[in-house]
């Protein structure tokens, strides 16, 4: 019985790690986390926020 538990249990850990990706095309979860290009295929010059310190606190540092 331990080793039908044994055995089910691989078989179903290495159906779940699977991934969904199809041959030649790629996986849909990469799609997702491209870089944003403009018109001309160039990656966008656009600083993001990352909101670590509050707008008071960059304030102080920048004057130090």
């Amino acid at each position: 019985m331990r080793k039908f538990i044994t055995i089910t249990f691989c078989a179903l850990l290495f159906a779940f790690t699977q991934g969904s990706c199809k041959v030649k095309e790629g996986c849909p979860n990469t799609e997702n986390y491209k870089v944003a290009t403009d018109r001309d295929g160039q990656m966008s010059t656009k600083k993001g926020k990352s909101g670590l310190w509050s707008k008071k606190q960059m304030k102080n540092a920048k004057k130090r």
